[in-house]
């Protein structure tokens, strides 16, 4: 009998045999040794050092090898740096990195073949999240103190033509069609959202996660949905209460 169909007629318990051997086999995933609980401090002391283990390594990782890579992928890298895995950069791309970012996880920067030398700049005291992508063909420019949650795409540039003879031929977008992207300082993008070509983020506004931003937020404002839509309120005004419902 092959092994799958095994399996099977285990999982669906099809005779008093089978049901046996099913219950048998619960017995064996949730087996759990009598070990008493005066032995936790010693499970405890060996979680704590595996984490210190592997942390120390990292941080020695992160010193000796993948903050020299980074560097010598950038333009220029300012001080304090805090990063955890080597960025994807394609090649061409220049990426200025201020004082005090920090690069939570990996992120990609593509470039695009429309301009020379594209640029990033990531201005002083910024967060990017875990597994952000900028599709840079001329300029994306994040100013200080910017919160970039995880999953975010930023794109000054569409990638491909909508003319589809264009597309199947491999055939770069128009100069005109590439819009620099600029997010202003103390902005914060949310989770997976979605910067278009030619977009302004004005200082302080806010981004809801999974938005897709097609037009320029001004400073302070919400913009939330797909497409993205300003809210009636401004991070400065005081959030609205829910009614007491007695």
């Amino acid at each position: 009998m092959p092994m799958n169909n095994l399996i099977l007629k285990i999982k669906r318990a099809e005779s008093p045999f089978y049901r046996r051997l099913k219950n048998i086999a619960k017995a064996a995933l949730t087996f759990q040794a009598p070990i008493p609980r005066a032995l936790d401090p010693i499970f405890r002391f060996i979680i704590y050092w595996r984490q210190t283990r592997f942390e120390i390594g990292e941080r020695l990782s992160v010193a000796f090898f993948r903050y020299p890579v980074l560097r010598a992928m950038c333009a220029s890298v300012g001080k304090r740096l805090k990063m955890e895995h080597i960025p994807n950069i394609a090649s061409g791309v220049k990426v200025y990195i201020g004082d005090d970012v920090y690069l939570s996880g990996s992120l990609t920067v593509a470039g695009g073949r429309v301009f020379d030398n594209p640029e990033l700049k990531i201005g002083n005291r910024t967060f990017i999240g875990y597994k952000c992508i900028f599709s840079v063909a001329r300029l994306i420019e994040i100013g200080d103190d910017v919160l970039i949650a995880g999953g975010c795409s930023l794109s000054d540039y569409s990638g491909h033509p909508l003319d589809p003879d264009k597309r199947t031929a491999g055939v770069q977008v128009d100069p005109e069609d590439v819009r620099p992207i600029r997010i202003g300082n103390k902005a914060w993008l949310g989770r997976g959202a979605i910067i278009l070509p030619g977009v302004t983020i004005g200082e302080g506004a806010v981004i809801g996660a999974a938005t897709v931003v097609t037009k320029d937020v001004p400073p302070g404002h919400i913009c939330v949905g797909n497409p993205g839509r300003l809210l009636s309120r401004t991070v400065y005004d005081p959030p609205t209460r829910a009614a007491n419902p007695e």
